[in-house]
């Protein structure tokens, strides 16, 4: 039996999905082999995942259009 994937129901608040990218971004670099190049990339993907998330609710919080 296969467990469920707490992932798979649709959002459609844009902020919310991109907090849960950040989320899978980390849950995806767990999963890869232990290496020099993997180390690197894993750890620029959970940056600018992360950093996605952030920059829109900033963006979001500004007072002018």
């Amino acid at each position: 039996m296969t467990e469920p994937n707490p992932f798979s129901e649709k959002i459609f608040d844009f902020d919310e999905r991109l907090i849960r990218f950040a989320g899978e971004c980390i849950l995806f670099t767990r999963k890869l082999n232990k290496s020099y190049e993997n180390e690197y990339y894993k750890n620029q993907l959970i940056r600018s995942s992360g950093s996605s998330s952030l920059n829109f609710g900033e963006s979001q919080g500004t007072l002018s259009d």
